[in-house]
């Protein structure tokens, strides 16, 4: 990042000091041009700014001695146009508080200090120049040519000599108001001590990750009582879960709930196998359609790894779902009938229908699917929380190799997963940081960062977005009082006040854009591409 806003800068630099060159000793702009149109590109109250200020602003950031990829990628020309109206609404606000700038005041600042001044939209890069622009006009004996400078406002920035005071007026007011509304910020001892606090509360930790998709696969106890006993248990629960889904259940088209067994195929097979596939299928099929039972039978051998460990379950589906020689099938067959083989591209099925349902679902018949699609959930997120208390337990009394040998023997009883529960080590992280990949930062940040001295695990696993992380701290920085002397406070304060001051003058100014967009004041028109501009 260095090394391309370093690169930049001198790209910018360099533009500056060809312009200044071609300005003393002629070029292409010193031949002279006609002034900037007035092409209307935005109303702001009272004020209309035309496509000769969005051309000058733009001359006065040489943002057109950019690539033209550059300027579009890094959106100058919206950049641009937003700074000009941020400046008309900011100076606007300056006159109603009685600031007062004379255009001679700012040609004499023009003159004497070489300065121009330029807005850019509060999102601007800070890599980009705004605010003082330098302008050198001084002849071969380093004195001021007004001769040069009027030429660089011509013919470089194509405005009339009262058009370029006009617009500094309004920089000048601009400027004006931000100083005003950045003087009401101050930051305290306090705040200086929680940054403080914030780049240096450090810790480095071993954890182990319990996502409830990982025990997906297993199979919670679905009989007809332990459901019951989850419903009774669940029961205002459910019915918010109703009340939030009711529209699923209303005004179906027909949906057919079916279970399969799919034998795989597919193109990359060859003909000896899909011929053995078709045999294994019509095998399958012969014992489902003899009345064995067919959610066995999927879980035994069904392809569909989703499906399969469900005994082939794919719930309530409406046509187009599945392939059309599926549906085809199912949507002529009736409850409890079995298909004969289907073949599609995934392979061959044998389908059994095990509900039909159109237009109203009756209330209870919804919250049972509802119910048991939650208990699932919960079962499966229990498996990770204990699964995660037994390791924490584990670990406190004994150490990481013995963690291992238990993670690596209870991963031996599922199918190899990326999210195989294994310990796992970051490096130094604080409290702006994000340790693990893909969880959100804050709780577990805060049951690190709690631990108390001398300790190393928390009291219980931590619960972080759906997943369990249990952890052992095996180093930790903590903030020192001693070390952060007067000097340091004092720093810190300065620097977060200039962040805070910057923070605060880009809200008041997005405030003011909101207010002139509800006061109907505040018209755009599309801006062209920087194609255009040049």
């Amino acid at each position: 990042m260095a090394a391309k806003l370093k690169g930049f800068l001198l790209v910018f630099l360099v533009v500056m000091l060809s312009a200044v060159f071609a300005l003393q000793f002629g070029g292409g702009q010193a031949e002279g041009c006609t002034a900037g149109g007035s092409t209307y590109l935005a109303r702001v109250y009272d004020k209309t700014l035309s496509r000769g200020d969005f051309e000058a602003a733009y001359a006065v950031g040489n943002f057109g001695r950019l690539p033209a990829e550059t300027q579009r990628s890094m959106g100058l020309p919206q950049l641009v146009l937003n700074g000009l109206i941020d400046r008309t609404l900011l100076a606007r606000e300056a006159r109603k508080v009685g600031f007062e700038v004379s255009e001679g005041e700012v040609m004499e600042r023009f003159v004497n200090e070489g300065v121009i001044l330029l807005t850019l939209g509060v999102d601007a890069p800070p890599e980009v120049p705004q605010g003082e622009i330098p302008v050198s006009f001084a002849d071969k004996d380093g004195k001021f040519n007004a001769e040069l400078a009027k030429r660089y406002i011509e013919n470089g920035l194509r405005r009339s000599v009262g058009e370029f005071a006009d617009g500094q007026v309004d920089e000048y007011l601009a400027a004006q108001m931000r100083e005003l509304v950045a003087s009401t910020v101050n930051v305290s001892d306090a705040e200086a001590w929680e940054d403080y606090v914030r780049e240096n509360d450090k810790a480095e930790m071993q954890y182990v990750r319990f996502s409830p998709a990982y025990y997906s696969k297993q199979q919670p106890d679905t009989s007809e009582a332990a459901v019951e006993k989850w419903i009774a248990e669940n029961a205002d629960r459910l019915e918010r879960e109703y009340e939030a889904n009711k529209y699923r259940y209303t005004n179906l088209d027909k949906q057919v709930r079916s279970q399969h067994i799919l034998i795989k195929t597919g193109s990359y097979v060859s003909d000896e196998e899909k011929a053995q596939a078709k045999t294994k299928a019509e095998a399958l099929h012969k014992r489902a359609v003899a009345g064995e039972d067919f959610s066995t039978l999927a879980r035994k051998n069904s392809g569909d790894k989703i499906t399969g460990p469900k005994g082939g379950d794919l719930g309530y589906q409406p046509k187009g779902t599945m392939p059309d020689a599926y549906d085809e099938a199912v949507f002529a067959m009736k409850v409890d009938e079995i298909s004969d083989m289907v073949e599609t591209e995934f392979g061959y099925h044998i389908i059994k229908v095990l509900g039909i349902r159109e237009g109203d679902v009756p209330k209870e018949e919804a919250k049972r699917e509802l119910a048991d699609g939650l208990y699932r959930r919960d079962w499966i997120e229990s498996r990770a929380k204990e699964a995660a208390t037994a390791t924490l337990a584990l670990w406190k009394s004994s150490n990481d190799e013995e963690v291992r040998k238990k993670l690596a023997a209870n991963a031996k009883k599922t199918p190899e997963s990326t999210l195989t529960p294994t310990l796992a080590e970051t490096g130094e992280f604080g409290r702006d940081s994000a340790p693990l990949v893909g969880l959100p930062t804050n709780v577990l940040l805060d049951a690190v960062l709690a631990v108390a001295d001398g300790e190393t695990f928390p009291s219980e696993p931590v619960r972080v977005g759906r997943e369990w992380v249990v952890f052992r701290i095996i180093d930790r920085r903590r903030p020192d009082k001693a070390a952060f002397t007067d000097d340091l406070r004092d720093s810190t304060r300065e620097v977060l006040r200039t962040l805070k001051k910057k923070e605060t003058v880009d809200l008041y100014v997005r405030k003011l854009r909101d207010q002139a967009a509800a006061d109907q004041a505040l018209r755009i028109n599309p801006l062209q591409t920087q194609d255009d501009n040049s």
